[in-house]
This record gives structure tokens, sequence and C-alpha cells, in this order.
């Protein structure tokens, strides 16, 4: 883990992330679901300065396109209608999400 951050004090879910776990996150964002690279700046920063539990970014999901960060995970969504419209998109949401879990787990769950 990069920064001042240690496993003892870091929170996923409710606490700033470093500037290397918000690219992390971001990387997923833009690999898996299509967001653009001009949105990075301003998504380290909201991840970077206090809790931010939600990030429209767009990307292949359409207009509902979001990260959250809530219940304990990390996840992507869209609005119903967007997936209804253009079932493809829960295929990205799937993968997505799946880099995200994995992502979570592997360097930063504190399960004890």
């Amino acid at each position: 883990m990069g920064g001042d951050v240690t496993a003892a004090t870091f929170d996923p879910v409710r606490g700033a992330l470093t500037v290397e776990q918000a690219s992390a996150v971001f990387d997923v964002l833009v690999e898996a679901a299509g967001a653009s690279e001009w949105q990075r700046d301003e998504f380290v920063f909201t991840q970077t300065h206090g809790r931010c539990d939600e990030f429209r970014f767009i990307g292949n999901l359409g207009f509902g396109g979001k990260f959250w960060r809530s219940n304990n995970r990390w996840y992507v969504t869209a609005y119903p209608e967007d997936i209804a419209a253009q079932p493809g998109r829960q295929v990205v949401i799937d993968a997505a999400n799946s880099r995200l879990v994995e992502l979570l787990d592997r360097e930063w769950r504190m399960d004890g």
C-alpha cells in the first residue's frame, strides 16, 4: 500500500484512498467499463480527499454508470433502463465488479 495508510487504519469504504489505490480502481473503470481518462484526475481527487460514496463515470454504462463505495464493497452500476436497452451492459458491470472485488480482496480487505 502507498502513503501513510496502514492495514490497521485503512477503511476501504469509509476512508480516503491513497493516490495509488484510487488510480488502481480507476484503471479497472477504464479497462473494464470504458471510463474516460479525462476523468482520472477528478476521480483520484474525490477518492483521496475524504469519503466519496459515488462517482459518475458513464463509460460504456450510459449516463447512470457509477462507481460506488458502500456496503463494505466497491462496485459499479447503471440505470436499469440503460441495461434493458443494451443487455450487454450487464456483462460489463459483472466484469468490472469482479475485478473490483479482486482488487479490494487482494490489496486492502480488512477481514482480520
